[in-house]
């Protein structure tokens, strides 16, 4: 078993060790090939619309539509209205983040913004 980076390999045991209880035989090995042979049974998934896509994501649909805009989720338009997002593009942007240069920070428009 070849595990990418250190935090992965730490994730990996911890799940092994909550899930020993479950499954007392379990090794870091087999759960690692178990979830290796899922991602690649479900690299054939549907397209995100952008509201389902938003709430995975925790941002508006307006921010959606600002990423897919930018290029930083691949999406396909079907009609003007009708745009599908694919899902890998949406699992590297939870992976890699979004850079702090383009986080947008509401300004304040109440009472705080006058002083």
């Amino acid at each position: 078993m070849r595990i990418q980076n250190q935090s992965h390999a730490i994730v990996l045991n911890t799940a092994v060790n909550l899930l020993r209880e479950h499954y007392p035989g379990l090794t870091s090995e087999q759960l690692h090939a178990t979830l290796s042979h899922s991602e690649i049974q479900g690299s054939v998934q549907k397209k995100l619309t952008r509201r389902e896509c938003a709430e995975l994501l925790g941002v508006s649909v307006n921010s959606v539509n600002r990423y897919i805009k930018n290029g930083k989720l691949k999406a396909v338009n079907i009609s003007p209205r009708l745009v599908r997002i694919d899902p890998e593009s949406v699992r590297e942007l939870l992976n890699n983040g979004v850079p702090e240069d383009e986080i947008i920070v509401p300004q304040c428009h109440g009472k705080e913004a006058a002083r």
